[in-house]
């Protein structure tokens, strides 16, 4: 009978509390009958690009990949004025951007030109910006007659 009565008081609890959450009631006023407003202020993240630009224009700047370095890594990416520097602990890479439209929507390529001339297996890549310029990928397609290539992440340095 003591733990029906716990059990009850607890539920009880429980309601009163879930009740007493909301302070607003439809009309926008508080439960003593005061007006209360709810500012909101929207910020632009820092580091956007502007939206009015090209995609190579949003994408200009330095970035840093997001994963954890390997041997065929590009762990530092700069692109400025279509054209991209990219250098990983064992690749030295550099490549000009060509604009593209895909499905109606602005794009842009790249094929990398690496010292000693190994690209790490990348191929044909696709640029892919983040519609806030936070982040960006270069999807690869691979080597010919391969199963495809890596994803470069990156975000802003």
């Amino acid at each position: 009978m003591r733990k029906a009565r716990w059990a009850a008081a607890a539920t009880l609890a429980v309601v009163v509390m879930a009740a007493g959450c909301g302070s607003k009631n439809v009309e926008g006023k508080s439960t003593d009958g005061t007006a209360r407003s709810s500012t909101r202020v929207a910020g632009k993240p820092t580091g956007a690009a502007p939206s009015r630009a090209t995609l190579l224009e949003r994408a200009a700047g330095t970035w840093k990949s997001i994963t954890a370095p390997t041997d065929d890594s590009l762990d530092t990416l700069v692109i400025k004025d279509g054209t991209a520097t990219a250098k990983g602990a064992k690749l030295s890479c550099t490549g000009t951007f060509v604009p593209a439209k895909k499905d109606g929507k602005e794009s842009a390529t790249i094929t990398y030109t690496c010292q000693g001339g190994k690209d790490g297996g990348r191929g044909l890549g696709h640029l892919k910006l983040k519609s806030d310029g936070s982040s960006l990928a270069i999807d690869f397609d691979g080597p010919p007659g391969g199963w495809g290539g890596p994803v470069d992440s990156y975000r802003r340095a």
